[in-house]
């Protein structure tokens, strides 16, 4: 039988959809049971710059060859926790094993937009970078129809989501030393994600009121869904180390 009492690990390769990292424990009840922990945390940037006419300068002078930088930048960020009951059964060094889980994770992301070129009285529309390679300004651009029909945007959050879901997962485990092991996993899990409002921040020229001013206005509602697969939030391939 198993004589560890607990042991831990880091993935190899992340199954679908899960965090960019993720740490997995298990604490062994018997040579046969042990409980699970899994932990992950995903977190995803992409900045992005992109130059255009310095429009200051080019009223001084239509010559001018100046130019200032836009920035578009994405943050996404996440976690996942998996709580879960295992089985096992096989010889000392390849065993097999089943059990479930419980599963709650969690996402955000928003996405900010910096210009170079400053929205004044005098300048009220001016010249902006609209080639992002992670935004597609053609559903939509960076001038938003809301309020006045001249406001730029400033960000974009696409709502906080939820994950709620029961699962089961089979596997195998091969020791290539007393204390060392690797395997592979599969889950089968049901899940329910609840995802929040979308909201957009802009900027325009108020003519009443002679200045810049910053709305905010909702862009979706919030949904959720089901969803019932083999996506494994935790394991796929691992190495685990016992002690």
């Amino acid at each position: 039988g198993q004589r560890n009492r607990d042991g831990g690990g880091v993935p190899a390769v992340p199954g679908l959809d899960n965090p960019t990292m993720s740490i997995f424990g298990k604490y062994f009840l018997t040579d046969q049971t042990a409980l699970r922990l899994n932990v992950g945390i995903g977190i995803n940037s992409i900045t992005q710059s992109g130059y255009v006419t310095d429009d200051a300068a080019a009223v001084n002078d239509p010559l001018s060859v100046a130019e200032v930088e836009d920035t578009y930048k994405y943050r996404n960020s996440g976690m996942s926790i998996a709580v879960g009951y295992e089985w096992r059964r096989g010889s000392k060094r390849l065993q097999g094993f089943w059990g479930g889980q419980a599963i709650l994770a969690y996402s955000n992301s928003k996405h900010f937009f910096g210009y170079g070129n400053a929205i004044t009285e005098i300048n009220q529309d001016p010249s902006q970078y609209d080639d992002f390679n992670n935004w597609d300004f053609s559903v939509t651009p960076p001038t938003l129809e809301n309020i006045g029909n001249n406001s730029r945007l400033l960000m974009q959050s696409d709502g906080r989501s939820w994950t709620y879901g029961l699962g089961g997962f089979v596997g195998v485990e091969y020791y290539i030393a007393p204390k060392i092991s690797i395997g592979c996993e599969m889950s089968l899990n049901l899940l329910w994600t609840t995802g929040g409002k979308k909201y957009q921040k802009s900027e325009r020229f108020n003519p009443d009121f002679n200045k810049v001013e910053e709305n905010i206005r909702w862009t979706g509602k919030s949904d959720s869904g089901f969803r019932f697969g083999t996506e494994n939030i935790g394991t796929s391939l691992f190495v685990a180390f016992s002690f």
